[in-house]
Order: C-alpha cells, then sequence, then structure tokens
C-alpha cells in the first residue's frame, strides 16, 4: 500500500487496563474501520520525526462513534520502550499518522465446528477480533469457542470478560500461578487437548479415529516461544494452525524487507516471507520454527 495512504487520526481515549497494558481508541476515516480480524494499523507521530519509525499496532476493534462521530478503532498495547511510553502519555485531541488496514487476516473455514484460540500477553487484539467475529458470523451451527489466556501473571490476562460475552469458554495458565494454570499456557492447551474428545494423530494408526479433529481449528498471537511451542500439540492432534506472527518493521508493507521470516519452500528448500506482507497470519505448518 502506498505511503501517501497514510491517515491523520485524533485519539479519543487512552487508558490504562492493566499494569503496563493499554487501551487507545482512534478516530477514523471509515475505511480504517473496515478490517478483517488479524489485520493491523502501522502508527506514526503526527508531528516531528522523533521517533522516526512508525509502530506495527493489531487492531482489536471497530465501531461507530463512541466518544466521536464517526468511526474508532481500538488497539491494546504494553510499554516495552520509548516509543510505546510515548504513546502511553497521548492524552485525547492529540493526533497520529496511522496507514492501514495492513497484512492479511486469519481464515475460518464453514466446515469448522470448534476453534481453540490461544494468545499470551500483547498478543489478545487480533485473538479477541476473530472471537468477536465469530460470535457474529450467522451459520445453522455455532462454532464452539475454547479461548487460552497465558501470562506470567495475573496481571497479564486481558480481555477474558469480553471473550466470555462472545460465547467463548475461557481458561487461564500463568506462570506464578496467581490465576488458573500453574505453568505456561501451551502446557495447559496440551491438557486440555489430551482429556477432550480430540484423539492424537497417532490414534489412526490403530484405527481409532477423531472425526471432529479435522473440524477443529488452532488459531494463536503471541511471542514466538508459544506459537513455537504449539506447533507439535498441533501435529500431535492434527489440527489446522494458523499463528499471528508478531514482528518489529519499519514501513508495514514490504517495502523495507525488515520482517522476514523462514518458511517451508519445494523440495524441502528454505525460503522467506515478510511478515507485514505475506502476514503477519500464516499457516503455522509451513513455518521453519527452529
Amino acid at each position: 500500500m502506498p505511503r501517501s495512504s497514510d491517515v491523520r487520526v485524533e485519539v479519543v481515549a487512552n487508558r490504562e487496563i492493566a499494569p503496563s497494558y493499554f487501551s487507545m481508541r482512534l478516530a477514523v476515516p471509515p475505511r480504517l474501520a473496515r478490517f478483517r480480524p488479524g489485520e493491523f494499523l502501522m502508527l506514526g507521530w503526527d508531528e516531528g520525526c522523533d521517533p522516526f519509525l512508525p509502530r506495527a499496532m493489531s487492531i482489536r476493534s471497530a465501531k461507530c462513534g463512541v466518544r466521536s462521530a464517526g468511526w474508532e478503532v481500538e488497539i491494546l498495547y504494553k510499554i516495552y520502550g520509548r516509543g510505546t511510553a510515548l504513546l502511553a502519555a497521548m492524552r485525547p485531541g492529540r493526533f497520529l499518522r496511522a496507514l492501514g488496514p495492513l497484512g492479511n487476516a486469519f481464515e475460518v473455514p464453514r466446515s469448522a465446528t470448534g476453534v481453540i484460540m490461544v494468545a499470551g500477553g500483547i498478543g489478545v487484539p487480533p485473538i479477541a477480533a476473530l472471537a468477536e467475529s465469530l460470535a457474529k458470523r450467522r451459520t445453522s451451527r455455532r462454532t464452539e469457542m475454547t479461548v487460552f489466556l497465558g501470562g506470567r501473571s495475573k496481571a497479564d490476562l486481558l480481555c477474558a470478560a469480553d471473550f466470555r460475552r462472545a460465547g467463548a469458554k475461557v481458561h487461564m495458565a500463568t506462570e506464578d500461578g496467581s490465576s488458573g494454570y500453574k505453568g505456561l499456557v501451551t502446557e495447559a492447551v496440551e491438557e486440555f487437548l489430551r482429556t477432550s474428545h480430540l484423539a492424537p494423530r497417532t490414534a489412526h494408526l490403530s484405527g481409532r479415529t477423531s472425526h471432529l479433529a479435522p473440524r477443529t481449528v488452532l488459531y494463536a498471537c503471541g511471542p514466538h516461544p508459544m506459537l513455537a511451542a504449539l506447533m507439535p500439540i498441533a501435529e500431535k492432534y492434527d489440527l489446522p494452525y494458523q499463528a499471528s506472527l508478531e514482528a518489529n518493521m519499519a514501513c508495514g508493507f514490504g517495502a523495507c524487507v525488515g520482517c522476514v521470516v523462514p518458511v517451508k519452500g519445494g523440495e524441502g528448500h528454505r525460503t522467506y516471507r515478510l511478515v507485514c506482507k505475506d502476514g503477519p497470519v500464516f499457516d503455522a505448518h509451513h513455518i521453519l520454527w527452529a
């Protein structure tokens, strides 16, 4: 997408929702509000050139006129460094530059009877957007949603109430045991699958089958180690798996080639894709995680 499609957007709300985690609402033109779960915005500064580079932000939601006359989008972010600290200090009435929506989106097969969604820390926004989209989807059979939220402590678990309102069953995992399962969220996912009706792929070798497994899809967004750890679980239970990758990027549309990810090419060769242009959502089975 050409850089000329940047637009000036107004901050209409910016509040801390958990220690170091913020929700920002932006008044945007209608085209920026027409997003699909998984797509993102590049947000830059409207005044001056410091910081010079924009930040990639997944879109959490879009709705009409909460605190403004037109459309608003919501982003969630965590203070990691100087750029996000400056975002956290912005007050309503200030302006940013926004480019988007960019990237691709999650795909949900019409045949899917169930989805398992895993969000680690600030990986919540695209997963929450997906859950709300599924809740609104009009099909003859409602898609069963199971959500896993993971973090170091209870303070890192975001939007649990939003997921429940969307009709999802929510499981929590914290490394310090302050909420839900004590341990990694990937361990909680595997324990859930082990005790559920989904049979491991190896069961097919003994004549046992799991007719629901091909119709249950795994979606995830979060830290790279979490996404990588889900891969052998998806393989074990024969689950389609879509992962939304996080990456630092300078442009958002493939010009800087700064967000490459290794993927499987033809005849076993390694090739590369761009998180911003070819992703951020990938078929996780195609990624070279090691």
